[in-house]
């Protein structure tokens, strides 16, 4: 209230009327009587004089003027700067993503992202989809990535981007008895194969056992030797010929191109999946947040992902 009162205050002593001040503040004069004496009460000071239907100063009149107006300038400051603040792409953004978006398709776009906005803060956790989504929910993460089979959540806002394809991977000394892995094979016949898999709580594993559902096949009837919850784990378990993996295409094109592992084709086709980015409905997204969407999203527009 005392602010409020100051501000009818400074603007008696500019109008050097109590009719006009309530004019320009849009109130009754009364109404301005009563803020002055209420104030006037507070300080212990008489702050006019009133003589000759005309209003002077006091001596603490006066005195007090000169904080009425710092204090309004502070305010339009302190306005000025908040919405300087709205406008400003700068402090802490935080991302959860899971291990193929994570690792090869959104360092290079930070980078980017970064060098236009450098006074961001980029902090990004990599882990599977089921911490990505809880992390988003919880609040921990502005931003959160997730690939494969995402269910809605009600807390979660959720657009898919784009989406790859899964691929069978094998080292170019790996041999089976029982197949040949050199042309289209079916799944069926490669379930008792030796496999080294991510964990099942990640996006890549459950969209391949949702495939082998889809044709037929029990995931329980995999043969999985080993798995792990890193990609590059898994390429390095599969080259030295440990047994067969999967994973984006993405994350093993560059081995694909050396030869240093074959891909095994399926005769029922490409394991597809999609990239979702979600976002908290309930929490407060900051312009920083907003723009980097918008930045994402046109990258992801402009760019050529493997060919299956």
């Amino acid at each position: 209230m005392l602010d409020v009162q100051l501000q009818i205050f400074k603007t008696v002593v500019e109008k050097k009327s109590f009719s006009l001040a309530a004019q320009e503040l849009h109130m009754t004069q009364s109404s301005v009587s009563q803020h002055i004496q209420a104030l006037e009460i507070y300080f212990g000071a008489k702050l006019f004089d009133r003589l000759h239907r005309r209003i002077c100063l006091t001596e603490a009149g006066s005195a007090l003027y000169p904080y009425a107006v710092s204090l309004e300038r502070l305010y339009q400051e302190a306005r000025d700067t908040m919405s300087g603040q709205l406008d400003l792409v700068t402090g802490r953004l935080s991302i959860a993503a899971s291990m193929t978006i994570g690792e090869y398709l959104l360092p290079k776009i930070l980078v980017q992202f970064n060098q236009l906005y450098p006074k961001v803060n980029i902090t990004m956790d990599i882990v599977n989809t089921e911490r990505v989504i809880g992390k988003t929910v919880e609040g921990n993460a502005d931003i959160g990535f997730v690939e494969g089979v995402y269910k809605p959540v009600s807390d979660l806002e959720g657009e898919c981007f784009c989406g790859d394809d899964l691929v069978i991977i094998k080292s170019a000394s790996y041999n089976t008895n029982n197949t040949c892995l050199e042309a289209p094979v079916s799944i069926a016949t490669l379930l008792e194969e030796r496999w080294v898999l991510r964990e099942t709580d990640s996006g890549t594993r459950r969209v391949f056992e949702n495939f082998l559902v889809r044709h037929d096949c029990s995931p329980a009837a995999l043969n999985v030797i080993m798995s792990f919850s890193s990609t590059e784990a898994i390429k390095s378990a599969v080259m030295t010929g440990a047994g067969l993996g999967i994973m984006s295409r993405l994350a093993v094109t560059e081995e694909i191109k050396r030869g240093e592992v074959k891909v095994v084709k399926l005769c029922e086709g490409t394991i597809d999946r999609s990239f979702w980015i979600l976002r908290n409905k309930a929490k407060f997204q900051t312009k920083t947040v907003n723009r980097f969407c918008a930045f994402f999203l046109s990258q992801m527009n402009g760019l050529d992902l493997p060919n299956t």
